[in-house]
């Protein structure tokens, strides 16, 4: 017995639901980590610029008091000191962005210089750009001739690699994606046992369904077997008392009136068997399209003409592998039933888009009850008065020995239409 047999409707249920849960909760917790990681490495790079900040603040305020004004090659001497700490580029600028001084190579150019923010941390490609300004000097250094450098605060512009902050967010992302893979895989996981316990369920009610009819058709050929007997004993009596009795007086037409409900039972008893009937089938190669033909020319209201019924056998394969004598029931009982149904009546047979063979019979009657519909196939469910319920269930027993399936629907237009759909052998 396998798991899912075990379990409870309910446990199913519950265990699906727990799957889900802890898929859900995964996939939160995984976010809401990788929020907070991403958070810590907007710190560190923060906590980096304010590191980097201070140190070269520090060396260009020392420059200050002792009256020298930074250049190229003091920034190289910083950059090349700093170079550990992720720093790539460093500039002195002037309030309109031109260029005091400067050492390494910008990452951007600086035409994106004036929508930096001041002292913000700002990612241009895979490095973080600050801009901010230099401390007041204090002291100014003898001005050389033609020294034109300003002598008023400068914007001091630097470039730097985040390497921790860059390790800490790759982190985060694997993370993200290895929780993100759980969690759908929790997901996928509760799809999937979804579809099994709807399948068991099914299988349960099926196999409960073919128990019921397995009993029901036992105590049915038990009843047909005990019933035939003393009903053609009963029916051939009063046929020969029929016969005695001159025509036309009351006495005769009793005794037509009990042979009658004698045939009456007799079907019935016909159709009990039928029903109980066992699952052997004696397949061979038939013509689809002859065998319509030869059921449709044979279904006739009771004491009318043959009517006609309208044929389309174009789209027919020349062969099908079936059995001939159970597929004449089901395809005689389908078109009896649209003949009473009302006319005109259509038939035909082909192959659908799957290469199955199709059979549709529909009529122009009042259509079935949308509350009939789900019954339509059960045993003993009827709404004609001298019907017996078991006509369409022995049809749809044929057809699934068959290995195919039988629909019933209201079709555009009025009338219902019946469809019989066979796979290949």
């Amino acid at each position: 017995m396998t798991a899912a047999r075990r379990l409870s409707p309910l446990g199913r249920w519950a265990l699906v639901a727990a799957v889900v849960l802890m898929g859900a909760a995964l996939a939160v917790t995984v976010w809401l980590t990788h929020s907070g990681v991403l958070g810590a490495s907007d710190t560190l790079v923060r906590g980096q610029s304010d590191a980097l900040q201070q140190t070269v603040r520090g060396a260009l305020g020392q420059l200050g008091q002792r009256g020298q004004a930074p250049d190229d090659a003091v920034l190289a001497g910083l950059l090349e000191e700093l170079e550990d700490d992720g720093l790539r580029y460093l500039a002195l600028l002037t309030p309109r962005y031109d260029v005091v001084a400067q050492a390494g190579k910008p990452a951007g150019d600086a035409s994106a210089l004036p929508a930096l923010r001041n002292d913000t941390p700002q990612r241009v490609g895979g490095v973080v750009r600050v801009l901010v300004r230099e401390p007041q000097r204090r002291g100014r250094g003898r001005r050389r001739p033609g020294d034109e450098r300003p002598s008023g605060p400068l914007l001091l512009l630097m470039e730097f690699s985040p390497q921790r902050a860059e390790a800490l967010r790759q982190s985060a992302q694997r993370t993200l994606l290895i929780g993100g893979l759980a969690a759908g895989t929790l997901l996928v996981i509760a799809l999937v046992l979804v579809r099994v316990f709807m399948r068991r369920a099914r299988q349960d009610r099926e196999l409960e369904q073919a128990q019921r009819l397995a009993s029901l058709g036992q105590l049915s050929a038990v009843l047909a077997h005990e019933i035939r007997n003393p009903l053609a004993s009963l029916k051939g009596n009063a046929q020969l008392l029929a016969q005695l009795l001159p025509a036309g007086d009351k006495p005769r037409a009793k005794a037509d009136r009990v042979v009658d409900e004698a045939i009456r039972l007799e079907d019935l008893t016909n159709d009990l068997l039928a029903f109980a009937r066992t699952g052997e089938l004696h397949r061979r190669e038939v013509d689809p399209a002859a065998l319509l033909r030869e059921v449709a020319s044979a279904a006739a209201p009771e004491g009318g003409p043959a009517p006609a019924i309208e044929l389309d056998t174009g789209a027919a394969p020349r062969t099908w592998s079936l059995d001939p004598e159970r597929m004449r029931q089901v395809l005689g009982n389908l078109c009896d039933n649209a003949v009473k149904a009302g006319a005109p009546v259509r038939a035909s047979v082909s192959l659908d888009g799957g290469g199955r063979l199709r059979f549709q019979v529909r009529d122009a009657g009042a259509g079935i009850a949308p509350d009939d519909l789900p019954h339509i196939f059960e045993p003993f469910f009827t709404k004609r008065i001298q019907g017996t319920g078991l006509g369409l269930a022995v049809a749809k027993r044929v057809v699934e020995l068959h290995q195919g399936a039988i629909t019933a629907a209201n079709a555009p237009g009025g009338g219902a239409i019946f469809q019989v759909t066979l796979p290949p052998a």
